[in-house]
């Protein structure tokens, strides 16, 4: 008898979909049923905003006109949001509209975040589904969609997921892993906060517990690979573009606010908005039982995750220590460092708000709470005595609690407490009188943040941008304590001194060099202070209601103004007093050039975001109004900045293109960004070839070959040398890492 060689046959590590085989078909059906948890959760909260109107928050508004901010060219410098999730939620508002665009991206967060905590916990649905429904339904998240804070909570639902593959990556023990890095980047995509984040969990999945090498060298080629996302900071800086300016008093002002307990109570239930108490912050019902509830399930869960699963235990009970410990930022334990990182560090100041790192709690948390209902039920199932199932039964009940607790501050509109807006008949009334164009609206009251009626008198970002077709300036002043506003813009800071002067006496002269049209009251609190608008003599008034006024510049200031005077702010407002100032150019300390007073204007026509044309005409000063940048340029024309902060050109005769030359930059710099998310995407196909491979083949045909006897040696029969090496060597698509995928 003679011993053949035989196929060794694969090492399964479970049952494997038919045609997927790198799925496990049981957690990817338990993964989405989570999902479709976090789905029924989403259209419990907005529900009720899918009605006809537009979801005003505080950090998050919508209205019929809206459009991608001059941030997107960095003509802004108070919203540099070039980020491909603006892009992304610009074209979804031109498929569905803003009015449900503004829900969607909410309703977003529940799905995402429900699977990606389902794959974080992993077992089975006793311990999936209560972390995903907490993912869903805890204190975090009702304070950050009342706040607006959309876009924030979308990069925390993908960082459940960065941390689910990072933990399946560690697993793997591979020296790189494309899942984690797409990930990665598109939570950065979607949100800066999420580069710090994302980074910290990453650092805790690295090196807890005992990390190797490979770990070093995986978690680095994911953070490069990932980094590559911020191209467009990369050209940001390079072209020098003015940003916000952060500094140390904003730590102050958006500190986490300490609730009755203290701070660490509050930030150890997840609370601690900065805002506190003020009329658009949530008031979630979660007194002492509840939240004891809550955190001791969530630390018995992480214990026991430790002992049985340290991969994905050790570095979530590590995160949601450091959760609490940098959301107490400044006033907490770490302050020393967290004011030195803010100072020192790239890029940190994206961090101010301390509070946003208790998002790691929350995500440890889910976990923690899901690993304990499943201990508990065991409990519950098992055959040990009444008198061990029923304080088990009990705790079960209390958990449940807590979710009960928070559930009516968050389902049907978080609570009811925000409705849809509906804007005033008077806001359509003036969009229309105003029409489109390239001209500007001025809005006041100038506040970025004010209450309304037709919010409920919440207070809300002004909406002012969001409606009318124009564009519009308003306020970018936070007004908060001894930070009044973040802003470096020079338009900005001149319409501030002119608002707070009363208009100066030729309100409508000193705003034309804006390029603005037309001035909008929202006539609602702060009517009496803004009564001075009526006794502008440049001021024509083409609107009133109740609850609006619209006045029409009759002065112009842009365009070839030819003439130029040398002085600033104070000789701009002298000169408009006694009616000396004509169109021409205020320029600091330029020359005077005749003819003065100056009645020329006109003569430029938009191109486009980044370009204005200037027709041919009388040699002299153009005014083009756009935020001052040494990026305008004209050729060889040479460039100034006017006292009202916009752009003068000394232009000859002919027809000249102004254009921004930045943008070519930024437009590099974003591609950059889209192309490095497509190639991680491309990664992670041939990172899973095989699996592709089987899905879309099937499975190779076996080719049947003829046995062959093997020679007999004088110690009996064996199989040849090369059968055994066959053996040895694992089958295509096997896991190294064993059974469950661990070393």
């Amino acid at each position: 008898m003679t011993l053949t060689a035989s196929r060794p046959a694969p090492v399964r590590t479970g049952p494997r979909h038919r045609w997927l085989p790198g799925v496990d078909p049981r957690s990817a059906r338990l993964t989405a049923e989570s999902a479709l948890l976090g789905v029924v959760v989403g259209a419990a909260v907005v529900a009720p905003w899918t009605r006809e109107g537009y979801l005003l928050l505080l950090d998050w508004v919508a209205g019929p006109h809206q459009a991608i901010t001059p941030g997107l060219y960095g003509l802004d410098p108070a919203a540099l949001d070039a980020l491909p999730y603006r892009l992304i939620t610009h074209a979804l508002r031109s498929v569905v509209g803003a009015g449900a665009t503004s829900w969607l991206i909410i309703f977003a967060y529940f799905p995402i975040v429900a699977s990606g905590v389902s794959a974080l916990a992993a077992g089975g649905r006793r311990r999936r589904h209560p972390a995903a429904l907490f993912a869903c339904c805890n204190p975090f998240v009702v304070e950050r969609i009342q706040a607006g804070h959309v876009a924030f909570l979308l990069s925390v639902a993908l960082l459940s997921w960065l941390l689910a593959s990072a933990v399946r990556a560690r697993r793997r023990d591979r020296w790189f892993a494309a899942r984690p890095a797409g990930w990665y980047a598109l939570a950065m995509a979607v949100g800066p906060h999420a580069a710090w984040l994302g980074g910290v969990a990453l650092l805790a999945v690295t090196l807890l517990p005992r990390p190797r090498k490979r770990d070093l060298l995986r978690m680095g080629f994911v953070v490069a690979a990932a980094g590559c996302i911020y191209s467009y900071a990369v050209a940001l800086l390079l072209s020098a573009i003015l940003t916000v300016r952060v500094g140390g008093q904003d730590l102050e002002v958006y500190a986490p606010h300490a609730g009755p307990g203290g701070l660490l109570a509050t930030l150890v239930s997840l609370r601690g908005f900065w805002r506190g108490a003020a009329d658009s912050s949530p008031q979630v019902a979660l007194g002492f039982i509840p939240a004891a509830v809550m955190v001791l399930a969530a630390v018995a869960g992480l214990a026991r995750l430790c002992r049985r699963g340290p991969v994905a235990g050790a570095p979530l009970a590590a995160l949601a220590v450091v959760g609490v410990l940098l959301g107490a930022g400044i006033h907490g334990p770490l302050g020393g460092a967290y004011r030195t990182a803010f100072d020192v560090l790239p890029l940190f100041a994206a961090m101010r708000e301390q509070q946003k790192w208790v998002a790691l709690t929350m995500l440890a948390y889910a976990v923690g709470i899901g690993v304990a209902v499943e201990a508990l039920y065991g409990v519950c199932r098992s055959a040990r005595p009444l008198a061990a199932r029923l304080p088990a039964a009990g705790s079960l009940v209390a958990v449940a609690g807590v979710y009960a607790v928070v559930a009516p501050s968050l389902v049907w509109g978080l609570g009811g407490s925000v409705t849809v807006s509906r804007y005033p008949e008077s806001w359509y009334a003036a969009d229309k009188i105003m029409g489109s164009g390239t001209e500007s609206v001025l809005f006041l009251p100038w506040h970025e943040y004010q209450p309304f009626g037709f919010t409920g008198n919440r207070t809300v970002a002004t909406p002012a941008g969001a409606f009318f077709r124009r564009p519009v300036i308003s306020s970018d002043a936070v007004e908060l304590g001894p930070v009044r506003t973040n802003s470096m813009s020079r338009r900005m800071a001149y319409v501030q001194r002119l608002v707070a002067a009363g208009g100066a006496g030729a309100f409508g002269r000193l705003v034309a060099p804006l390029g603005v049209r037309y001035v909008v009251l929202a006539r609602e609190r702060e009517t009496d202070e803004y009564g001075w608008l009526a006794a502008q003599p440049d001021l024509r008034q083409v609107l009133r209601t109740p609850d609006l006024g619209v006045y029409r510049v009759e002065a112009r200031g842009t365009g070839r103004v030819v003439g130029a005077r040398g002085g600033g702010y104070d000789d701009a407002l002298r000169l408009a007093a006694r009616g000396a100032l004509g169109t021409e150019a205020v320029l600091p300390g330029g020359a005077a050039r005749e003819p003065l007073p100056s009645a020329a204007s006109g003569g430029i026509r938009r191109l486009s975001s980044t370009s204005w044309r200037v027709e041919a005409g009388k040699p002299g000063w153009v005014v083009i109004p756009e935020e001052w940048s040494t990026g305008w340029s004209a050729g060889n024309r040479p460039t100034r900045a006017t006292a009202a902060g916009t752009v003068a050109i000394d232009a000859g005769e002919s027809a000249v293109t102004v254009r921004y030359t930045p943008w070519r930059w930024l437009r590099i710099g974003l591609a950059a960004s889209l192309l490095s998310v497509t190639v991680l995407v491309a990664a992670g196909l041939v990172e899973h070839r095989r699996e592709l491979w089987h899905w879309w083949w099937g499975d190779a045909p076996q080719v049947r070959r003829p046995r062959r006897p093997e020679r007999s040696t004088r110690r009996g029969r064996s199989r040849p040398a090369h059968a055994a090496r066959r053996e040895r060597r694992p089958s295509p698509g096997t896991d190294r890492s064993g059974a469950d995928g661990r070393r």
